[in-house]
């Protein structure tokens, strides 16, 4: 059966319309991307804060010298932090000229481990050391807490510098003694770039490094669904209300799928467009300084799949709306799907880690996937994807999609009108194989 061009124009128009109208939809383009932004923010402020709040908690240090190594040892430990590293931080020219906060932890002897504990529990402590006899031939030592913090070890290297320097303080100048306690304390890490040149890599950059793959990938698979879930709530809403029923007489079923596709589709580009020039505006400058470029590839490569895992994800969604009966069973089964093209997300470590790594190239190759684990490796850090690969993925891409467009509309056509028990597995199979 040939599609009427008019037709589908016709449909897809008034899915574009009916949607960008919407409140919901307006709450959903300002209200995602200033949730994300304020929790990035968040989080890259989140280290600093931690450390900071460490070493202000240490201070009282009590310290149980069995090895005699530490009877002339500094009472005090002086900590510096230098500002905070947040990249999305308002930058002032007060902030910017601001001295490093200065943490000082006094250093308390008790005679035995007993009664270091209960000044420990009782509070006159913040930490207990314990060095053992054998301490310069084993180097075992225990340190006590009330609590721990597991983001932080600001507070075990302010320990172990005060450790390391007062072991040499007196065999050695106090310069020696203070470079041993912090051997690398400016070290200025150079990574090499994807355009073959060092760069400097410090904590900002790190941060950066991971957001910036980050919010690409999580862009990129937020629009596919919410074109995909569009659709899904469109189909399932209009089939419970049977307002299918009326559309079918002027419409074929092919004209409504083609046209749903189209207009919902355009929805998540412009959702694209608005998102990425935001972005560009807001993070632009901040990026220009710290020398992060986006190469137009990147976004030509990303337009390409978010098309293919739209009409991937769409055509999926379109077919369970149609099978079910009510919005409620569809839900259940389109989050299955949902929750594939978000599994890259939970190995986003593993990911940016080790980019050409087997679980990394198969995700990306693998359909359901292949959207959001490639963005990730494509802009991972000193990350080189081989151009055969990438071929590769969108081959096999856009092949899933074509098998899941025709099967979703011979579904789409027989069960549109089916209301009742949901079909069976086999059923679904058969609908797709002969229509």
């Amino acid at each position: 059966m040939r599609l009427s061009g008019a037709r589908v124009r016709t449909v897809a128009r008034r899915e574009f319309l009916t949607t960008v109208r919407r409140k919901a939809f307006l709450f959903m383009l300002v209200g995602t991307p200033a949730y994300f932004a304020f929790v990035m923010s968040l989080s890259a402020g989140t280290g600093a804060r931690e450390r900071a709040e460490a070493l202000k908690e240490l201070a009282v240090l009590g310290v149980v010298d069995s090895s005699g190594l530490y009877t002339h040892a500094a009472r005090e430990i002086r900590t510096e932090l230098g500002a905070d590293e947040n990249p999305f931080a308002r930058r002032t020219p007060a902030a910017a000229s601001s001295a490093p906060s200065s943490f000082r932890t006094r250093i308390h002897f008790f005679s035995d481990q007993a009664t270091a504990e209960a000044a420990l529990r009782a509070g006159r402590a913040s930490q207990v050391l314990v060095i053992p006899a054998d301490y310069l031939e084993r180097g075992n030592v225990r340190r006590y807490a009330r609590k721990s913090n597991m983001f932080s070890g600001a507070d075990r290297r302010a320990v172990s510098g005060w450790l390391a320097g007062n072991l040499v303080a007196g065999r050695v100048g106090d310069e020696v003694a203070a470079r041993v306690a912090r051997p690398a304390e400016k070290e200025s890490f150079f990574t090499l770039s994807k355009q073959g040149r060092f760069e400097l890599k410090d904590d900002r950059r790190e941060i950066v490094d991971f957001l910036l793959p980050f919010a690409f990938a999580m862009l990129l698979g937020l629009c596919i669904m919410i074109g995909g879930q569009y659709l899904l709530q469109g189909v399932a809403e209009e089939k419970e209300s049977r307002i299918l029923e009326s559309l079918l007489c002027t419409v074929s079923a092919e004209e409504l799928m083609a046209g749903k596709l189209f207009g919902l589709g355009a929805v998540g580009l412009l959702v694209v467009a608005i998102w990425v020039g935001t972005g560009a505006f807001a993070a632009g400058p901040a990026f220009l300084l710290m020398g992060v470029t986006i190469p137009v590839a990147w976004i030509a490569i990303g337009l390409g799949y978010f098309v293919l895992g739209y009409l991937f994800y769409g055509s999926i969604m379109t077919g369970i709306g149609a099978m079910t009966n009510n919005m409620r069973e569809a839900q259940q089964f389109a989050v299955w799907f949902s929750f594939a093209n978000f599994v890259p997300f939970i190995l986003i470590t593993k990911i940016l880690g080790h980019p050409s790594s087997a679980l990394a190239t198969g995700l990306s190759l693998f359909p359901p996937t292949a959207a959001t684990a490639m963005i990730l490796r494509l802009t991972a850090p000193s990350s080189v994807v081989p151009a055969w690969q990438l071929a590769l993925s969108l081959a096999l891409l856009a092949g899933a999609t074509w098998l899941a467009l025709v099967g979703s509309a011979r579904v789409f056509r027989v069960a549109l009108l089916l209301y009742g028990k949901t079909p069976s597995l086999p059923e679904i199979l058969r609908w797709a194989r002969q229509g």
